[in-house]
């Protein structure tokens, strides 16, 4: 016998109640704000911050004397290196909120290729001179230097390209041109300053995202084969000419000591910086090279006075923390949530590893003297101010990347 009560319908006919779905108990919503910082990478994080900290304290220490004796006033430069990293870290933090596919606009990626190559003609017909470089303009009271704006150009506009274009990547007029393009128009625009270190850099960043990207080997040993070809042409017509701006470069690189009083003076010097720190230095504060002797103590030697007043031991922390940053920045990119997102954190992440070991190489004369900065260590606004705001970047990459 069926013991169920039957409950009599408007026909008299006997139905069984309806059985009220079993409601699984809610699971509490987790906030976004909560979310997103569960997935905000803390190591690289941390290593940027750890960058940043060691950076500040060694440019006060290096650019005290020179700040002292041009500006009476030994934290002229410390002030104002403090106000860039708190700009810096505003922007990074908001680019860390920021979901970085919003970059993969052809009209946003479009106004930030004109935007830099025009900024690039304007240092041509308007900019400001120093040290025989054209690098600087001036607008609105505020100058800068329109090269680092164009070095996050060309990653993101090169992401855009790998991005859009990943169908077509290895054919040549489609996939290999529209990088060749744009990569030589940078490249010329920056080589006209003269910036050869600002050029190797915006190249060495395009070659890398062209091979990542998936273009074809020999079409890029091509347009290297080119780049060299072209660079031996110019650099002979610039020295029939008078022009000995790269001469007296190969002249400190070769021999350091054959004009130590003028060509040679700067690698030189910075070789004895280098070598009078020994293995633990002379402590920090207690540099002396920086009292005169040694230029540019603030921003394209700064390695010189870490390793004089820090010693062999601070100089390998210092390029040790910068290859674990290489390494994270990698491991972000290779991990991303899209194409698009590890071609960016692939081009943030070459653009510091190329400028830190360039600027490491010009301080112990492993390669010629181009004038290069130390990415959080050297004082410089719009380059801090840049490469936090790309940190912002590669930091909300992680937010969305597959990271254990």
């Amino acid at each position: 016998m069926d013991n169920v009560r039957r409950i009599p319908n408007r026909r008299g006919e006997l139905r069984s109640p309806a059985k009220k779905p079993i409601q699984k108990p809610a699971t509490p919503a987790v906030p976004k704000t909560k979310e997103r910082l569960a997935k905000f990478d803390i190591p690289f994080f941390t290593i940027t911050a750890v960058l940043l900290a060691f950076g500040v304290i060694m440019m006060y220490s290096a650019s005290y004397a020179f700040a002292f004796r041009e500006h009476g006033d030994g934290n002229f430069f410390f002030r104002r290196q403090l106000l860039w990293i708190a700009i810096g870290l505003g922007a990074m933090i908001f680019m860390s909120f920021v979901d970085y596919r919003i970059l993969l606009n052809k009209k946003i990626v479009s106004l930030i290729a004109i935007v830099s190559l025009g900024l690039m003609v304007a240092v041509r017909l308007m900019g400001t001179t120093q040290g025989g470089a054209e690098r600087w303009l001036s607008l609105f009271g505020i100058t800068f230097q329109p090269s680092e704006i164009l070095k996050f150009a060309v990653i993101v506009v090169f992401a855009y390209f790998a991005h859009k274009r990943a169908d077509v990547i290895t054919q040549f007029f489609k996939g290999f041109m529209p990088f060749a393009v744009f990569l030589g128009v940078a490249c010329g625009l920056t080589v006209l300053q003269p910036h050869l270190s600002g050029t190797i850099i915006i190249f060495g960043i395009g070659l890398t995202m062209m091979i990542v990207s998936g273009c074809r080997f020999w079409h890029v040993l091509l347009m290297f084969a080119m780049v060299i070809v072209s660079a031996v042409v110019v650099l002979n017509i610039m020295e029939a000419q008078g022009y000995t701006y790269f001469d007296d470069r190969i002249l400190s690189w070769r021999d350091p000591e054959a004009d130590v009083q003028n060509k040679t003076f700067q690698t030189y010097q910075s070789l004895v910086t280098i070598g009078s720190g020994g293995w633990f230095g002379s402590g920090l504060g207690n540099s002396i090279q920086k009292s005169g002797y040694l230029p540019a103590t603030q921003n394209d030697f700064i390695f010189s006075i870490v390793c004089e007043e820090l010693g062999f031991v601070g100089a390998t922390l210092v390029i040790l923390l910068f290859l674990i940053f290489v390494f994270r920045g990698f491991y972000i990119s290779s991990n991303a949530r899209d194409r698009f997102g590890m071609m960016l954190g692939v081009g943030i992440t070459v653009q510091i590893g190329i400028q830190a070991l360039l600027n490491i190489a010009v301080a112990t004369n492993s390669v010629p003297n181009t004038g290069i900065l130390l990415p959080f260590f050297s004082y410089g606004g719009t380059a801090l101010t840049m490469q936090l705001a790309q940190i912002g970047i590669l930091l909300n990459i992680s937010r969305k990347a597959a990271i254990k």
